[in-house]
């Protein structure tokens, strides 16, 4: 084996960093967007790297052979899983800014960027963690790449020598070099940003990132130390002992408990009761059979008695709940029942709540249709009581600094400010997260849903969700599966021929609540990118601590995302399409009733026809009925 990387070769990589730092100054010649632009497009390629150097199958499996007990390889996965996530956010912070550069070659170098780091962080894994014997065209074509890259100047001089099979320890003393070249990177671009007074709000966020680097450089440390160049624990390390290193460097990063999952004491993450009930009358949108239902949910099990426990007096209550996505009200798949909704406001004031604020923001239908606000929609549904009132989340936001992650600087203050806060959700698949509950309800409580999902965002919509829940969190989670639940491929979007469970969830955890539904629907595994796979990692597992009280079996006939090879293939393909695929969603919109949602402007010949396309083929967005 050759030997470990040195101090030498470490002082070698930030040489190197700092020599081409000084060539992208000398080359922008005192032009700072020019700087700006060759700095973030290194960004994109280093932190996209990173990405699958913490993250990819290659280390994770690597940390899987490791020499000690499951609960310490898992203190480790879920460390190098955090700093792949940070690093992801990054990346999509430098694209995002890129993309406000605007032009066909800039978002050309971009994607050359963006694949070029994802290649060579999956060749760089290959070599460092894998032998010929064990994948042997993987290791030929990932040599093929890397020396590829070397006649290409993309690999540094100082890194060359670390793309060959490796112990873990060495792999942690090189990424900690690594490290150290990205803390001096995004320093850099801190110190042009300031220097540009039209970009220099941005400054911060850069160095919150170099401080992100520097937290992935100790907790890299923190593992070098705990183990041998034979993949052993060291003596006197143990997965307790691991996690609490690694905690002190950054909480997040440590394995958690299932004592302090977020910010507060509530039990997000805990598990708990998953009560879950059934209704025939509820299939049918029966009204007094809903209202009954509801009652049983959350009365008659005690559950609600418990809720106004935690505040006792006349508590102020802010319920998040789901309309915006409605287009006509002939086809009520995208909203929870209104009768459930008038029902849960009443149970709330006989238990003594002073106000009931229901919650909702604007999505990017009101790009192309008018009459989207929140007020309007409601109105035309037919949201409005007495027993509550309707908050509009984009003009209730206030600042708020919230203690991990970035993408989010405000939430609404109603929700904020509520003694009592409760998720009601619908339930609904969607095509690349496979399903949409309770959590997901949550995504717009601070910045608009658009604003993290397209590709000039500058953060990511599961981590800004996070950050909401982690900091405000529900005391309670209520989930809508009674009638016109849309199944399938694209559910979200609404659907003609929805599915009818008959069905209400409830549970004081909501995370809990969601992974019972979404097994129900029969969906058990989550892409990396889906809420309820990310909300495991930052608060915890809650499934070896529930149990659920009422129904527990899948529900009859219904459609899942991923029901065959077909439709698994559309699913991953579903959100780079979105994505990149089209000017915000503009081609993936539902047929919205002319008369209340009146186009802004009249679209071209062919986004008439690839709008119709799109909804004939996946049989999404038409109402079941005619219009009068």
């Amino acid at each position: 084996m050759a030997s470990q990387s040195s101090p030498d070769d470490d002082g070698a990589m930030v040489a190197e960093m700092e020599a081409h730092l000084q060539s992208i100054r000398d080359a922008a010649r005192g032009d700072p967007r020019r700087e700006l632009e060759a700095l973030y497009l290194l960004a994109v390629e280093r932190e996209a790297l990173a990405v699958v150097g913490y993250g990819g199958d290659g280390i994770q499996e690597r940390v899987g052979r490791l020499v000690a007990e499951p609960a310490t390889r898992a203190v480790v996965a879920r460390a190098l899983r955090w700093a792949s996530r940070e690093e992801r956010s990054h990346v999509i912070l430098a694209r995002g800014l890129l993309a406000q550069s605007g032009g066909l070659v800039r978002r050309a170098q971009t994607f050359a960027a963006d694949i070029g780091g994802l290649v060579a962080g999956w060749s760089a894994a290959v070599l460092q963690h894998t032998t010929v014997r064990r994948a042997p065209a993987s290791h030929l074509l990932a040599t093929v790449v890397a020396f590829t890259g070397r006649l290409a100047g993309k690999v540094p001089r100082a890194a060359a020598s670390a793309l060959r099979a490796q112990s873990f320890r060495e792999f942690c003393r090189f990424q900690m070099s690594a490290e150290q070249t990205a803390v001096i990177s995004w320093e850099r671009i801190a110190g042009v940003l300031v220097e540009d007074p039209r970009v220099a709000a941005l400054a911060p966020i850069a160095s919150r990132i170099a401080a992100d680097e520097r937290h992935h450089r100790a907790v890299l440390s923190v593992l070098l130390e705990a183990f041998d160049d034979a993949d052993q624990l060291c003596p006197g390390h143990d997965a307790a002992s691991l996690a609490r290193a690694i905690g002190e460097v950054d909480p997040s990063f440590a394995a958690p408990d299932g004592s302090a999952a977020g910010e507060s004491d509530e039990p997000i993450g805990r598990g708990g009761t998953v009560f879950v009930r059934e209704s025939p009358g509820a299939c049918s949108a029966d009204r007094p059979a809903l209202r009954a239902l509801l009652r049983t949910t959350l009365v008659d099990t005690g559950l609600l008695a418990e809720l106004f426990a935690k505040a006792p007096g006349s508590p102020r209550v802010a319920v998040k709940t789901t309309f915006m996505m409605s287009y006509d009200r002939h086809d009520p798949s995208p909203h929870v029942d209104l009768a459930l909704a008038e029902e849960l406001a009443l149970l709330l004031r006989e238990h003594g709540a002073s106000d009931v604020a229901y919650l909702e923001a604007p999505n990017h239908f009101d790009l192309f249709f008018k009459g989207r606000t929140v007020p309007e929609v409601a109105r035309y549904l037919g949201l409005e009581s007495e027993h509550y009132r309707v908050v509009d989340i984009s003009s209730d936001q206030v600042p708020h600094a919230y203690r991990r992650g970035f993408g989010q600087e405000s939430v609404a203050r109603t929700w904020r400010d509520a003694d009592l806060r409760v998720a009601f959700g619908k339930m609904r698949t969607h095509p690349s997260w496979l399903v949409h509950l309770t959590m997901n309800g949550l995504e717009s409580l601070g910045r608009r849903v658009d604003e993290l999902i397209f590709r000039d965002r500058h953060a990511e919509l599961m981590t800004g969700m996070m950050m909401l829940i982690d900091a405000f969190p529900p005391h309670l989670g209520l989930l809508d599966a009674t009638h016109h639940v849309p199944d399938g491929l694209t559910g979200i979007l609404g659907d003609a021929h929805p599915s009818h469970p008959g069905r209400l969830y409830a549970a004081r955890d909501p995370l809990a609540l969601d992974l019972v539904a979404a097994r129900h629907m029969g969906i058990a595994r989550f892409p990396k990118n889906n809420a309820l796979a990310l909300a495991l990692d930052w608060f915890d597992d809650p499934r070896p601590r529930l149990a659920v009280d009422g129904t527990d079996t899948p529900i009859a006939a219904f459609l899942s995302p991923h029901r065959n090879d077909a439709t698994v293939f559309l699913s991953a393909m579903a959100y780079p399409a979105y994505v990149l695929g089209d000017n915000r969603g503009s081609f993936w919109v539902p047929l919205m009733d002319p008369v209340a949602f009146p186009l802004r402007a009249r679209p071209s010949v062919l986004l008439r026809f690839v709008r119709a396309l799109l909804r004939a083929v996946f049989g999404f967005g038409s109402p079941p009925a005619e219009r009068p």
